[in-house]
C-alpha cells in the first residue's frame, strides 16, 4: 500500500462541516493514512519544518485538502508551503 499524506489547511476545523466531513470519510476509508491538520498543530502558525519536510518525504501520495478562500489556499496552508517546500528542499 502507498503511504498517504493529507494535509488538512483549513484555518477551523472545529467550525467546519464539509472539510471536517471530508476528512471524517477519509479517516474511515484510508485509515492507514496519515491525516495532518495544520490549525491544531500549528494554531501560533510556527511551522516544524524539519517535521514537515520528514512527512513529506515518507508520502507516496500527497493531498492538499482545504476550502478555497477567495481564489486561494488559507493563510495556514499558504504559510506552510512557504515554509515547507524551501529553496534546496524541493
Amino acid at each position: 500500500m502507498k503511504n498517504v499524506l493529507i494535509i488538512s489547511g483549513h484555518t477551523d476545523l472545529a467550525a467546519s462541516v464539509a472539510n471536517k466531513t471530508i476528512l471524517e470519510t477519509l479517516n474511515e476509508r484510508l485509515p492507514e493514512a496519515e491525516i495532518v491538520k495544520l490549525d491544531e498543530l500549528y494554531p501560533d502558525f510556527k511551522i516544524n519544518v524539519e517535521a514537515e519536510q520528514q512527512r513529506l518525504l515518507r508520502a507516496d501520495i500527497i493531498v492538499l485538502q482545504f476550502p478555497v478562500f477567495w481564489y486561494s489556499a488559507p493563510s495556514i496552508l499558504e504559510r506552510w508551503m512557504e515554509e515547507t517546500f524551501r529553496h534546496g528542499f524541493s
